[in-house]
């Protein structure tokens, strides 16, 4: 079946392409991982050549890896295919302005009817793009399909095996192309947030009032929201650091649960965030954001100042994360980090309002 799969997008056969299409997600059902990883191994020899309504290529894949089948073998061509697929719908915009004199863009999901109009269009007038046909065509295409590439890497960067079998230059080229059009499009919104993840990340974290301090190691944490709730789970307690733990939803919103605990109930932190150069960490921001001191991500704790909530326990609920305590400092180290950090830059709303 994949044969015929790769047969019909070679040939541009759409109607024998959704055929094949629907038969290996049905036989999918029945198939245990090797079985699964063998198709996604399939799909990935053949996926770098797909475009329209091909691309679904890489959202099969991507379904055929949610059912157990390893995400590696899309490491090497779908970071790729998809950056390709971001980089020009950026350029499509202003290629549609100078072939149409200003015509309203497209749909996006016009299917293929709307890119063979498309891409006829901006073809005929090519000389106005200062694009070669080609090229006019592969913009043309990823007007359209970018989407689906969307959608693979978002199932596939949730994936700890996956993030770590990816090239580097790969993510960064990811990120840059989804940070591109991540206002425009929502869901390389969510591929930008994947591509800064962190793994085995090793933190500092200190608490002035106490002068105690710890290490961490982080990873697939997706969130400072979800980085407040764990920690605080992790460094709050008999022996630890004074102040009331979160709750036990909290906790399950923030790893393995519905990200909503239940009843909607808020989720409160329980202390403000400031990193070691002195500056606020938002709940709003991620993880990378984090600067280093030293070569390290410091963290320092502030009394909270007051409630502040949120709904949500993470944003990518399919994204194992994993914070573990590693350790205490010394009573020497911990002075020695203190010492090094600046004073906490007080500008939130908690800061500025005691």
């Amino acid at each position: 079946m994949f044969d015929e799969l790769e047969a019909s997008a070679r040939n541009e056969d759409p109607r024998r392409f959704q055929q094949r299409f629907g038969e290996i997600w049905t036989a999918a059902q029945d198939l245990g991982p090797e079985e699964l990883t063998a198709g996604v191994e399939r799909i990935a020899t053949f996926l770098g050549g797909c475009w329209g309504i091909f691309a679904k290529s890489a959202v099969l894949a991507g379904a055929l890896v949610e059912r157990g089948g390893s995400p590696v073998p899309l490491a090497g061509v779908l970071p790729k295919r998809a950056a390709v697929a971001m980089e020009r719908q950026v350029q499509f915009p202003g290629v549609w302005a100078a072939a149409t004199r200003g015509r309203p863009l497209p749909d996006p999901a016009g299917g293929l009817s709307g890119l063979v109009d498309a891409g006829m269009r901006i073809k005929k007038k090519a000389k106005r793009t200062g694009l070669s046909e080609d090229e006019c065509f592969i913009v043309s295409v990823s007007w359209f399909d970018t989407e689906e590439w969307l959608k693979a890497l978002i199932t596939v960067l949730a994936l700890r095996d996956f993030r770590a079998a990816m090239g580097e230059h790969d993510r960064i080229r990811v990120r840059d192309a989804a940070a591109a059009i991540a206002h425009d499009v929502q869901r390389a919104h969510w591929v930008l947030g994947l591509s800064v993840v962190l793994d085995d990340e090793p933190l500092i974290v200190l608490d002035p009032s106490s002068g105690r301090g710890f290490r961490l190691t982080m990873s697939g944490v997706g969130d400072n929201h979800q980085l407040h709730t764990l920690l605080a789970d992790r460094l709050m307690g008999p022996g630890l650091l004074d102040g009331e733990r979160p709750g036990d939803a909290w906790v399950a919103a923030a790893s393995t649960a519905h990200p909503t605990p239940p009843g909607n109930d808020p989720i409160y932190r329980r202390f403000r965030l400031f990193d070691g150069t002195g500056a606020y960490v938002y709940p709003e921001g991620r993880p990378a954001d984090i600067e280093r001191l030293n070569g390290m991500r410091v963290l320092v704790l502030h009394p909270p100042r007051g409630n502040y909530g949120w709904l949500n326990g993470r944003t990518y609920e399919h994204m194992e994360s994993q914070l573990d305590l590693d350790g205490e400092l010394t009573p020497v180290e911990a002075g020695d980090w203190l010492a090094r950090i600046a004073p906490a830059r007080e500008t939130d709303l908690m800061g500025m309002n005691p």
